[in-house]
Formats: structure tokens, C-alpha cells, sequence
């Protein structure tokens, strides 16, 4: 991702930084270090890579991740994103079944228009911990992480038929590109948690890095199995919205004074 596409995000997590440092300078409730598991839902915008760059356009990712915090803001656990896009550059494994419009005839001798698509997987277990900004709020803050587990991805392909022996069952894992392998990955964002248990989220920026590898035991465009290793990386823009269940009661009626 270009640097003038990273810098307004930050500034963003300046400016809730900021808005969060005031709000404990100004709020008399306080919100004690707080002990917990915290669901989150998340949607990310990423761009990939490295090789992913020549297979892939830009991608969407839909995720979920279980994470525990301890009384010394340190987080870990574990979490999952089902990538999706239909952005697919790489098709020249398709050259000699499709026509010159990008059809394929069907069984029934009918035009087929075939339509490619990305999916994947990440699957990871993390570690990490807050940096809280406010003297008040000590549950919410700046947030790294850092991660390691496992990145699949492969091309789907549909057709706008279902009698096309050429790219269904057997023959579509043929030229799917399933791959798979090695991923670390690191976080750095921002973590709002409410004391009042209304509004708790987070955002900040993914970078991802995957060593992987080809899962099926043959190409069809290369008439023989596919040995090259990758490296698959993607930067993603995220957005979490968490749902803390604590294993105490946050204690709301502490009051500061100034």
C-alpha cells in the first residue's frame, strides 16, 4: 500500500487518540483495568503483495477473533477472515478453453459465460497488548499485535451453466490455484472501550506475509504439478466492532475529582 494511503488512516488514530485523551482529562468516571474476553466481528479493505499482487486485485475480508485480556493489558487468542473479491488478474490457465468473447461451450453446446473469483482464508492465533493514553480509561488505548498461522486462497470459478464438465468437480481443482501455507502478521491500531458498555471498537492497520505453496497434486496449464514457492503478502484497513464480557463487573461509580 502506498504511503499516502497509510497516512490518513493514522491520522485518523491520531484523532481518536486525541478525542480520548481529552475525554478522560474532562470525565470524572473512571474505568479500572479490566480483566476479560472480548468477541469481535471485523471487516477489512486489503491490498495484496508480493506474488498475491499478480493473482489478485484488491480484496475484502470478513473476520471474527476471541480475544482475552489480563490485568496487565496484555491480549491474546485467536481469530479467523474469509477473504473475497472478484478481482482475478491471473487467467491464462483458462487460454485454451475459452473463446475470444471469454465463453465456454456447455454440454448442450451452448454458450457458458464463466465468471472468476477470489476466495481465501486466515486463520491465526495472536498475542499483544495495550497502551492506554488516558489516566482514566485504562482499557482503551493504542494496540500491537502480532500473529502466526495459516493463509489459503484460490480462484473460484463459476459458470452461468451447471453443464460444464470442463471447469466442475475434479477438473475445476485443476485451475483453481488452491494454495496455501505459513502466515505472520502484525497489527497496529487504536481499541475504544466504553465504560458504560455502550460503543466499543477498534481499527487499525493489518500487514500480513505468507509463505505458501501449491495444495493440489496437478495443473491442468502446466501439465504437471506446480513447485514454485510464494510469497503472498497483504496490507488491510480493518474495523472491529467488540462486544467485551468481562470477568468483572466494571466498576462505574469511581469518581475522579479534579
Amino acid at each position: 500500500m502506498k504511503p499516502s494511503r497509510i497516512f490518513p488512516f493514522f491520522s485518523l488514530i491520531s484523532l481518536l487518540v486525541s478525542f480520548d485523551s481529552g475525554w478522560a482529562q474532562n470525565s470524572k468516571v473512571g474505568f479500572e483495568e479490566q480483566t476479560g474476553f472480548f468477541p469481535m466481528v471485523r471487516y477489512s479493505y486489503q491490498i495484496p503483495g508480493g506474488d498475491l499482487a499478480d493473482r489478485f486485485g484488491n480484496n475484502s475480508a470478513i473476520g471474527v477473533e476471541l480475544g482475552f485480556k489480563n490485568a496487565k493489558s496484555l491480549i491474546y487468542g485467536i481469530s479467523y477472515d474469509w477473504m473475497f473479491g472478484n478481482n482475478v488478474l491471473e487467467r491464462s490457465m483458462f487460454d485454451d478453453l475459452l473463446g475470444p468473447e471469454g465463453q465456454l461451450i456447455d454440454r448442450d453446446g451452448l454458450f457458458s459465460e464463466i465468471r472468476f473469483n477470489q476466495r481465501g482464508h486466515l486463520i491465526q492465533v495472536f498475542g499483544g497488548k495495550v497502551f492506554p493514553v488516558g489516566a482514566l480509561n485504562r482499557n482503551s488505548g493504542l494496540v500491537l499485535q502480532v500473529g502466526a498461522g495459516a493463509m489459503y486462497h484460490r480462484i473460484d470459478i463459476q459458470a452461468s451453466t451447471t453443464k460444464v464438465p470442463q471447469i466442475t468437480n475434479e477438473y475445476e481443482k485443476g485451475y483453481d490455484k488452491l494454495n496455501g501455507g505459513l502466515l505472520l502478521s502484525g497489527f497496529a491500531g487504536y481499541q475504544y472501550l466504553d465504560p458504560r458498555k455502550r460503543v466499543n471498537f477498534r481499527v487499525g492497520v493489518n500487514l500480513s506475509q505468507a509463505f505458501t505453496h501449491s495444495l493440489r497434486s496437478y495443473d491442468f496449464d502446466l501439465r504437471a504439478y506446480n513447485d514454485m514457492k510464494r510469497k503472498d503478502m497483504l496490507t488491510g484497513l480493518s474495523l472491529g466492532i467488540i462486544i467485551p464480557v468481562y470477568t468483572k463487573d466494571p466498576d462505574e461509580e469511581q469518581f475522579f475529582i479534579d
